[in-house]
């Protein structure tokens, strides 16, 4: 007999009654306990004919039913009941057992005064309060008509005496039933062939379920079998679904989806579908409890634990779906370049989803590249002049995600200018804030020079371009935080011009932004800006250190004194930012290129 979860409970309904511990199996359903002697042994929890009550039980005191020993196919149980009918002076009586009592009325078999029922009050009564699925049970049924059929019948019913089957049509009294009907399984009632029969319970009444009322007969119909008609029983289970009827993502139901298979896994078409996704699911039974819980094993998969427990608390499924993304990056269209000198304005057209992008360059013919990274679609490069170059471009759309570098483009500089109208000897940007600052241009010319400005973001967006008389110049509405080129040089007659003078700086962080610290506004500057070896650097601080910081945020140098000169020739080509820490914490910071 198979083990079945069982709620151990000693089971009283007079003392109980309604108010009885939660039941979800029956007790004893492989008829393994029995009690009494004799006539009176019985399967405990169970009564039949020496139990009935009516004004014929005395007629209808003898036992009908045999304790055996073995059991279903594969049972390790060592018990089951069998079940029989007899004649008794030409009236046929059908075996009968119940776990209410069988009440006899009337010497009329198929007489309403016969009846099995819950009698509340008495140990005749099974408290119940489960709503299962599933009935399956095992019979060996053998009848002498092969027209006959037996029956194992469970009715789910409410706080009464409620009858079988005088009750059964009234759905006021009930809340479900299951009802297996079969045909014999073996043509000898002394050989018995054990078939499993599996039947759902429908739920058509509208009690609540306090009582379970079990009836198993020799046939369905009162009065109308054979003497030695047999049925045996054993191993009464109630199915609790914990199965799943649908899964989905983001509204799209898995195709693939069978109740019985586990391990799921679906492909996300965009990373906001990945990050978003939302799972639904429909259990078979409406009071089956899931809980849904996921985690990340991966950049891009996320797996999900759905667990389903029955109403029983104790049939259990477990569900797996893992939801992967699989990020692509695409690659980088519309490279082009415009020339101005040796400053080469590199342009590209933006990727969709792009974090950043990687440009790579060499002059055709060496071995040795440079890498610049940068969050814009557009950086310009300072190069050799009258050299030829290759530029490529790739994006990095996620992390450790890139897309294949474009074809690289040839660009070709300038032939460096000789120019006779004289730049100014040095430019300085003072009084710089969050969103303005002042251009100084000193010149130890004692001349008067008109100046081309172009003030831009560090992006090539031009934000200001004048043409001055004097050597200062105010500018307003810059950006927090943001980094600017200064470009100055000397307009001359016949439309000639000097060299540009170029410096970088940064504007404060916003006074009114909570929990930022604003660096110091001290005059400060770097020069030569670009250069190749050497910075000179003019300051109104003192100051105990300086640190060089890369793209990357990394620091790449520091110098422990108040230098007014260091060297950079050691650094790699690219762009930096210069922090220099004064004697009281302030700090001041610029950029500046190094060829």
């Amino acid at each position: 007999m198979k083990h079945f979860y069982k709620t151990i409970l000693t089971l009283f309904c007079l003392v109980m009654g309604t108010n009885a511990m939660a039941q979800y199996q029956l007790l004893n359903p492989g008829f393994e306990n029995w009690e009494g002697s004799g006539n009176s042994n019985r399967p405990s929890n169970w009564s039949s004919f020496p139990q009935s009550d009516g004004s014929w039980a005395w007629a209808a005191s003898t036992a009908q039913h045999h304790h055996r020993y073995g059991g279903r196919p594969g049972t390790d149980g060592t018990s089951y009941v069998t079940i029989y009918s007899r004649s008794v002076l030409g009236v046929v009586a059908n075996g009968n057992m119940t776990t209410g009592q069988v009440h006899a009325g009337s010497t009329t078999a198929s007489s309403s005064n016969n009846y099995n029922y819950t009698h509340r009050g008495s140990n005749y009564c099974h408290a119940f309060t489960g709503t299962p699925d599933s009935m399956y049970v095992w019979v060996s049924y053998y009848t002498a008509n092969a027209a006959a059929q037996g029956s194992v019948r469970a009715y789910l019913h409410g706080d009464s005496d409620f009858k079988d089957p005088n009750d059964c049509g009234n759905a006021s009294l009930y809340k479900g039933a299951a009802v297996a009907e079969f045909s014999r399984t073996t043509s000898s009632n002394t050989t018995p062939v054990w078939e499993q029969q599996r039947v759902p319970f429908t739920y058509t009444g509208t009690s609540a379920v306090n009582y379970i009322l079990m009836s198993m007969t020799t046939n369905t119909l009162a009065g109308s079998g054979n003497a030695n008609d047999s049925l045996s029983v054993d191993d009464i289970e109630f199915i609790y679904s914990a199965w799943l009827d649908s899964l989905s993502v983001n509204g799209n139901a898995i195709a693939e989806f069978r109740r019985d298979s586990f391990d799921y896994v679906f492909e996300c078409a965009t990373m906001m579908d990945f990050e978003t996704a939302h799972i639904e699911f429909t259990t078979q039974a409406d009071d089956a409890i899931a809980t849904l819980d996921s985690m990340m094993v991966g950049d891009f998969a996320r797996a999900y634990t759905l667990f389903i427990m029955a109403e029983d608390s104790v049939t259990t499924r477990t569900y797996h779906l893992t939801i992967n993304f699989t990020p692509t990056c695409d690659t980088v269209s519309n490279l082009s370049a415009t020339v101005i000198d040796n400053n080469a304005s590199i342009t590209w057209a933006p990727v969709n989803g792009s974090m950043t992008y990687e440009v790579e360059y060499w002059q055709t013919g060496e071995n040795d590249s440079t890498t610049i990274n940068t969050t814009s679609p557009a950086i310009v490069l300072t190069l050799d002049y009258e050299q030829q170059y290759e530029v490529r471009v790739r994006a990095q759309c996620y992390e450790n995600v890139y897309s294949g570098f474009c074809e690289p483009i040839v660009i070709v500089t300038e032939a460096e200018p000789v120019y006779e109208c004289p730049s100014a000897d040095t430019i300085m940007m003072t009084e710089v804030s969050h969103n303005s600052c002042t251009l100084v241009i000193e010149n130890n010319d004692t001349a008067e020079y008109i100046y081309e400005i172009l003030l831009t973001l560090s992006n090539d967006t031009i934000t200001d371009t004048l043409i001055s008389e004097t050597r200062t110049a105010s500018f307003l509405n810059l950006v927090p935080e943001a980094t600017y080129v200064m470009m100055v040089r000397t307009v001359c007659e016949n439309d000639n011009y000097s060299n540009w003078l170029i410096t970088t700086f940064t504007t404060l962080p916003d006074p009114n932004a909570v929990g930022i610290e604003t660096p110091s506004s001290k005059q400060f500057s770097l020069s030569p800006n670009p250069t190749t070896h050497s910075l000179e650097i003019a300051s109104d601080i003192r100051y105990n250190h300086i640190d060089i910081y890369n793209q990357q945020g990394q620091r790449v140098m520091s110098v422990n004194e108040n230098a007014q000169k260091i060297t950079v020739e050691q650094l790699p080509a690219g762009i930096y930012t210069l922090v220099a820490v004064g004697e009281n914490g302030e700090k001041s910071a610029q950029r500046f290129v190094k060829q």
